[in-house]
């Protein structure tokens, strides 16, 4: 029976153009109110945050109230509604904008740019030690605009303040718009090989199931329970928040920690009980639930056992037993995985973007590119292209070209491995703290082997390694998979995506500065982590390689290598056995920030869903899945409608009590 049997008539398959001209102007509306939200509510305010999940909540509203929307239009003028394509679209847009506006990728940058020269005193003397080394093509000097962005009560709309930015950020724009296209091609170069693999893309589950079956999801009780459940908590933390006296509920991170040796040397333990996160999580499948939190745990039992070694500086981010850097050796053990897997997939890509022939009929099927984002020519040379040009932009910067290639191809080999872990694993949030190419290349040759230039160079890229939470190609992969499971044509996501990168690079630019030049960094309206996060601490960072060469760190090493191969033996028992419980994913993320703080609901997602499998099998799983799906739309909902009182009513709530402590 194929799709078309199965659902209802208003919902069969079709291929409808997605780029209507409804959808153009939304868009053009949506991306920069979208943008100026952001930066009010994560960047300025600190409220909550809309983009440190895996699932940005402001696009689940959306698809929700268009949703609501169509359900009026139906009984008023059906003409007028919504088409799963276009539905998909602004979806896409909404989130592809939020992904480059949010906590982890511009925000960063545009912080970066600026603190350096506001914060040059005799006491840092970066004027001398760093700000001679930075690129002016990509910087404003001029201290009239960089001053009054740091005092406000000014506006963006003068020829001082707004003529010093257009250079530096139109050459941002370039670089960004080069990344969103290299991952483009690797997305479209992936993308038949893990729907080949049956990849379950949890993350991209929701939107699909809200567009495609809302006629079938929004009439089951069990949602509207789910719902419910998962809203209640979001309102009843707003209530605590205006009238402290009134109860809140204990949804947001808490801590944990042992007092007594040697069970202190675990450090403290996250508690968090989110509703979305229990939702999202009972999506994974059960092994890689279990390997999760089985890893998450087997991690602090490392901590505890080196203590009792006598190990006493045991830290799991830079000493013994190096479980982050346990983590990166497994990275790349999964890169070399997926890519052994796909050997025969990429040979046949290969050859088709040259024109070569295939033999079999099988094989010619196989190399089509008529249904990808993007034709395997475009593909593979335009991944050639992508990567030349941000080898060319940071020569440009002052980068020495053998160290651009060196700590581009580890940054492309983290955000392969990131992609897939999302399409395959989908955890709620994903977070590998600075432990990127940079600190990758300082730890195996140590500092004095890269100039000043090529420090300072990976320091304006520091947007790129803090977290690797938010990389465009995670937000593309789930979008690529939204379009095939809606059919709409996935050349017409393609074209939204870049279109909405290049207008959300734009409006997010426009909203940092249209809102910093009236609020400014050092206001006490500014609750952000510009300051002591985005702005400081790249810079301190430099200053430290600067003032303190590290050598080559042989112990960082060793857990580079322990993790690579500890990862390719669990590839192998994974393929060689079916029963093996352990996927080496779980492991790699192990020392998440992320992973820390949500692997209770993971635990507990874990067992209900195993329970539910084991003793009433699919179909009572398939029962139980609009309550978890309740779960993620009820807070999320619950959540923006928090952010919008905050923005209406100037409340400053605290971001304990929204969505965002992740």
């Amino acid at each position: 029976m194929n799709e078309a049997e199965i659902l209802p008539a208003s919902l069969a398959p079709s291929r409808r153009s997605a780029l209507t001209l409804r959808v153009l102007l939304f868009s053009l509306l949506l991306i920069p109110l979208n943008a100026w939200w952001l930066t009010e509510i994560e960047y300025v305010r600190y409220s909550d945050n809309a983009t440190t999940q895996a699932l940005f909540f402001n696009a689940i509203t959306l698809l929700l109230l268009l949703i609501g929307l169509n359900a009026l239009l139906r009984r008023l003028c059906p003409r007028w509604m919504f088409s799963r394509q276009e539905l998909v679209a602004l979806y896409v847009v909404v989130a592809v904008a939020s992904n480059l506006a949010g906590h982890d990728v511009l925000q960063i940058l545009f912080t970066t740019l600026t603190y350096v020269f506001r914060h040059d005193t005799p006491e840092t003397g970066w004027g001398t030690k760093i700000i001679p080394y930075i690129p002016g093509h990509l910087v404003t000097r001029e201290k009239e605009a960089i001053d009054a962005l740091y005092i406000g009560n000014s506006t963006l709309y003068r020829r001082d303040h707004l003529l010093p930015w257009l250079a530096p950020l139109g050459w941002w724009t370039l670089f960004v718009m080069l990344v969103v296209w290299t991952m483009l091609c690797l997305t479209s170069l992936f993308r038949r090989q893990w729907d080949a693999e049956r990849l379950n893309y949890p993350i991209a589950e929701i939107p699909i199931q809200v567009i495609n079956q809302p006629e079938t999801l929004f009439r089951a009780p069990l949602l509207w329970g789910g719902m419910a459940v998962g809203a209640i908590p979001q309102l009843v933390n707003l209530i605590h928040a205006l009238s402290p006296s009134f109860p809140g509920v204990p949804i947001g991170v808490q801590t944990y920690a042992f007092d007594t040796y040697p069970w202190n040397a675990a450090g403290p333990i996250p508690i968090s009980s989110f509703p979305f996160a229990y939702g999202l999580t009972f999506l994974l499948p059960t092994q890689l639930g279990f390997s999760c939190w089985f890893f998450f745990l087997l991690s602090r039992v490392e901590l505890v056992t080196a203590a009792m070694w006598g190990y006493t500086e045991v830290n799991p981010w830079g000493r013994f037993p190096y479980i982050q850097q346990q983590g990166v050796g497994a990275i790349l053990g999964l890169f070399l995985a997926v890519v052994w897997t796909a050997r025969g997939h990429l040979r046949r890509v290969w050859r088709a973007a040259w024109g070569m022939k295939t033999d079999g009929a099988a094989a010619e099927e196989a190399a089509s590119d008529a249904d990808e984002p993007l034709s395997y020519r475009t593909t593979v040379f335009g991944l050639i292209g992508g990567l030349a040009g941000l080898v060319l932009f940071a020569v440009a910067a002052g980068m020495r070209w053998q160290t651009a290639v060196l700590y581009l191809g580890i940054l492309f080999v983290i955000v392969v491995v990131v992609a897939r872990i999302r399409a395959e694993l989908g955890l709620p949030t994903f977070e590998l703290y600075q432990v990127g190419a940079d600190q990758i290349l300082q730890r195996v040759a140590g500092t004095n082997a890269w100039t000043r230039s090529d420090l300072t160079v990976m320091t304006l890229f520091f947007w790129l390694t803090r977290t690797h939470r938010q990389f465009p190609m995670q937000t593309q992969v789930d979008a690529v998979r939204l379009g095939r499971r809606t059919q709409t044509p996935l050349r017409s996501v393609s074209a939204i995506i870049l279109g909405a990168s290049l207008l959300g690079t734009v409006a997010a630019f426009w909203a940092f500065l249209h809102t910093m030049y009236q609020v400014g960094y050092d206001s006490a309206k500014f609750r952000g982590p510009a300051i002591w996060a985005f702005g400081r601490e790249p810079w301190q960072k430099l200053d430290t390689w600067i003032t303190s060469p590290q050598e080559p760190d042989r112990g960082s090493m060793g857990a580079y290598l322990f993790g690579l191969g500890f990862t390719l033996f669990l590839v192998s028992m994974r393929s060689r056995f079916f029963w093996w419980p352990f996927h080496p994913a779980g492991y790699m993320v192990s020392g998440s920030f992320g992973l820390f703080r949500l692997w209770l609901p993971i635990f507990v997602s874990w067992l209900a869903k195993v329970l539910i499998l084991r003793y009433g099998g699919l179909r009572a799983y398939r029962r139980f899945l609009p309550f978890f799906l309740g779960l993620v739309l009820g807070e999320f909902a619950a959540g923006f409608l928090r952010t919008v009182l905050d923005l209406l009513f100037g409340l400053h709530l605290p971001p304990e009590s929204g969505i965002g402590g992740l």
